[in-house]
């Protein structure tokens, strides 16, 4: 069963180096700005424990991170640079994982 990378979608075309022309196959993964990429890559690996290819990771910003895909590192280091609307459900959720892994909500969110 996959819960995090269940979904294929097309992805851009891909250029190389010529040393790295050997790649032929690839597996991008869509992360949220706050997850861990080490976290992200070990759960796809779990998830898709069978193919020859290079994983990319990508993130992307608007969503929530998912916490089970975040570290106490990634969280503070994202929430340096988030825009988050005070009092969304999108603050909510990042709320939630900051209480989940113990990072303080930092005092630029702070309502005024």
């Amino acid at each position: 069963m996959t819960e995090y990378f269940a979904s294929v979608r097309g992805a851009p075309s891909l250029y190389v180096d010529n040393e790295d022309g050997a790649l032929t196959d690839c597996r991008c993964i869509l992360l949220r700005h706050g997850e861990d990429a080490d976290l992200a890559i070990e759960m796809f690996w779990k998830e898709h424990d069978s193919g020859r290819f290079a994983v990319i990771p990508l993130f992307s910003h608007g969503n929530p991170p998912r916490r089970e895909l975040c570290s106490q590192k990634s969280l503070a280091a994202a929430l340096v640079t988030a825009t988050i609307e005070p009092g969304s459900t999108v603050e909510q959720s990042w709320r939630e994982v900051c209480e989940a892994l113990h990072v303080a909500w930092p005092k630029r969110l702070q309502a005024a």
